[in-house]
């Protein structure tokens, strides 16, 4: 869409490479999103769990959000894909006004106050509808939008993915602890990194952290981290020095040892147990 135009939705066409992906966020908009292109795991209000391409997500506003992109999966180009069209409450508050044939779609889009994703048959007509979109100019692109309300509107075929609840301080402070793991577990990780994404100095982070999940920051890492080789190694013909750097080690020795203590194996028997 051209930015120097005003525009009452927004509708992003997004090709990236999977580690330039947005950390946990909110907005006060809703949030229709299609991931054509990339699986991994996806984090919506108190829900974590993994996605694939093809899924298609409805998040109403100021739910807090996170995908974390496999970077295994992409196209030619190295690329994770995605489709994303958002919208606010003005915008549904205007087609309710101006148009009253959308009144009943409106009010059924607000019944949603978890995030929703669609079945297979609806999430076939969301995505022809988006991609459609895509040589559409602003007028056409509008159009398109209240189509996708409609369909969106029925409550038929969808499944909760996240629920809008309210957290207390400790558990929203896990939830951030465990989304910059979810996020970042292929980069380089230091106790002091995560410390100061939550503002906790290093002691209490590292107390804190080991009271409420039962083990030290590095053993939680560590898992998590064996956790991704372990489905690389499942899923990709990558070898495990590959495997190794791509789950966040780097040290291959190490990442050996840590593979053995916590899967009683080595990676390269779990690869020929597992096939």
């Amino acid at each position: 869409m051209n930015d120097n135009i005003l525009h009452s939705f927004s509708y992003h066409d997004i090709h990236i490479a999977p580690k330039n992906q947005i950390d946990l966020h909110q907005q006060s908009t809703w949030e229709l999103s299609y991931v054509s292109v990339g699986s991994g795991i996806r984090t919506i209000g108190d829900k974590t769990e993994m996605f694939n391409s093809g899924d298609v997500v409805l998040i109403p506003p100021e739910i807090p959000h996170c995908w974390s992109f496999n970077d295994f999966e992409t196209d030619i180009n190295g690329h994770i894909a995605n489709i994303t069209v958002t919208f606010d409450d003005v915008f549904l508050n205007k087609c309710a006004s101006a148009f009253p044939e959308m009144s009943a779609v409106i009010m059924k889009i607000r019944e949603n106050i978890d995030a929703v994703k669609f079945g297979k048959r609806k999430a076939g007509v969301i995505i022809s509808i988006l991609n459609g979109m895509k040589k559409e100019n602003n007028a056409e692109k509008l159009a398109s939008l209240i189509r996708l309300l409609s369909v969106s509107s029925d409550n038929k075929d969808i499944y909760i993915v996240g629920h809008n609840n309210k957290i207390d301080a400790r558990e929203y402070q896990l939830n951030l602890i465990k989304t910059y793991v979810l996020c970042n577990f292929y980069r380089s990780i230091t106790i002091d990194d995560v410390a100061r994404h939550v503002n906790m100095n290093r002691t209490s982070f590292c107390r804190f952290f080991k009271y409420n999940i039962g083990m030290s920051f590095v053993n939680y890492l560590n898992e998590y981290r064996i956790a991704k080789a372990c489905e690389l190694l499942k899923k990709t013909d990558f070898n495990i020095s590959q495997v190794c750097y791509k789950s966040g080690f780097n040290d291959i020795p190490y990442f050996c040892r840590v593979f053995r203590r916590i899967k009683c194996m080595t990676p390269s028997k779990y690869r020929i147990t597992n096939y």
